[in-house]
Parts: C-alpha cells; structure tokens; sequence
C-alpha cells in the first residue's frame, strides 16, 4: 500500500511538472518615431505615402491581412551595410517600415556641441528585427496608428535620439493564421450591421408603403361610396318623397270614387 501511494504521489509531481497551454506571444518593443520622412536619423519610420531615398536603412513592405492588428511582410531591402538599399511600393492598406541607425556627429566631427543620433533603443530595435522578420512573417503591432499618425510615445517632449525616450509601441509574431487580402473581422462585422440595417430599412420602407397604399385603397372606396350617395340623391328620389307621392294619389282616387258614387245617388 506504501508503494502505491508513493507511486501515486510520484505520477501527480509529475504531471504537475508538464508545461500546459501556449505560450503566449512575446511583445517587443517597435521603434516608430517618425511618420514619412527619409532624412531622420536614428529614427524609425512608417510610410504611408510613396518615399525614395533612404539606401542606408533597412525597409520592410506590411500588407494588411484579414486579422485585426496583423499584417505581413510581402518585401524587403536591407542597405544598412552598404547604401544599396531601394525604396519600397506601400501595400495597399498597409504601410513601409524603415530606420537607420543614425552618426554620431560628436565623434565624426569631434565636437560636443554636434548631435548624436544613435541609440540603444535604434540600434537594439533593428538588430532584433533583421533576425526575427523576414519575407512570410505575420506581425502583430499594439501603438500603430495609421489613420491619425500619431507618435506613440511617453516621452514627446525627449528628442527621439536621447536614451530618455520611450516609445510605447510593441509588436509580436503572429502564431495564428492570416490572409492577406481579406476582409479583417472589424470590416466584416461592420459590414454585417450596414447589410442588417439595410435590410431593416428596406422592410420598414416595403411596409409603409404597404400601408399608404392600403390606406389608399380604403380612401378610394370611401370616396366611390360617398360619390354614388350623392348621385341617388341629386338625381332620385328618396324613399320618403315616393310615400308620400303615392300617399296623395291614393288620397286623390279616393276622391274621385267618393264624387262618382255621390253623382250616381242623385
């Protein structure tokens, strides 16, 4: 009995130490300092507008995919080396990544008043993303505001290049699937309430108009009705007229038989 028990205890240690569930997707930070602008140094860019230039940066083109937040890397070109690199189409719906690493005018002019533009923040964003994202790599941003541009940051009064900025944004691989090109599930949904709202309008419509020519009909019916009451009455005569017509002929032959037969005694 001792045996089992221990044996029993050692199975439930057991499985107690077997990992359960997914992990859950690791977020990183996204260095997004700038929106559509290829001079910034140290910086990371999205655009969203037709660029050129930037041959020192690293790019990637993201094209938006049918998960809300998701989009994909459909292309890249890596010029941090050697200058070589080319500006990307934007996808449509989507958006062109870049950044650089920036100089340090300090040292290259060996001058303290001159800027330097490089940071742990610039230079540690870009080594993990040209290791992490490649062509076929879903990614999953928290921060990114398209729409509005708006920097996302809890420092807007640091300059992006000083090791006190912070930018709030983040971004994780996607595990889960995706497709590019299609409807993501906001879209879809927002679209079944347009199609539901529409069908409810086009029923209340169908129904008053049912209505209104129901309510026609019934004018129409009252109105022939009125109309053929008033023609009995100007072009017959009524009931009470008739009575009273006969009335006064029986009365006048009356009479006539009363004046005949006084005649025929005399």
């Amino acid at each position: 009995m001792k045996r089992f028990t221990a044996l029993l205890i050692a199975l439930l240690m057991l499985c107690l130490m077997i990992p359960t569930g997914v992990a859950a997707e690791e977020e990183k930070p996204f260095w997004l300092t700038h929106f559509n602008n290829n001079t910034i140094e140290g910086s990371g860019v999205v655009f969203t507008e037709a660029y050129s230039g930037a041959g020192w940066w690293i790019h990637f083109a993201f094209a938006p995919t049918d998960v809300e937040g998701v989009y994909q890397i459909v292309d890249t070109s890596n010029g941090l080396a050697d200058g070589s690199a080319l500006a990307l189409d934007i996808p449509e719906g989507g958006f062109v990544w870049a950044a650089n690493y920036g100089n340090n005018y300090v040292e290259i002019n060996n001058n303290p008043a001159d800027i330097d533009y490089t940071s742990d923040n610039c230079s540690n964003a870009i080594n993990d993303v040209s290791m992490n994202w490649m062509t076929g790599t879903l990614v999953k941003f928290t921060g990114l505001d398209l729409e509005g541009q708006t920097i996302p940051t809890s420092t807007p009064d640091v300059n992006w290049y000083d090791d006190a900025y912070v930018c709030t944004a983040t971004y994780s691989i996607y595990e889960g699937d995706a497709e590019v090109g299609g409807e993501s599930e906001a879209e879809s949904e927002a679209e079944s309430v347009a199609e539901s709202e529409a069908e409810s309008v086009a029923e209340s419509e169908a129904e008053s108009v049912a209505e209104s020519k129901a309510e026609s009909k019934e004018e129409s019916v009252a109105a022939t009705e009125s109309s053929e009451a008033e023609e009995n009455d100007e072009g017959g005569l009524s009931p009470i007229a008739i009575a009273a017509i006969v009335v006064a002929a029986v009365a006048i032959v009356a009479a006539v038989v009363v004046v005949v037969l006084k005649k025929k005694k005399q």
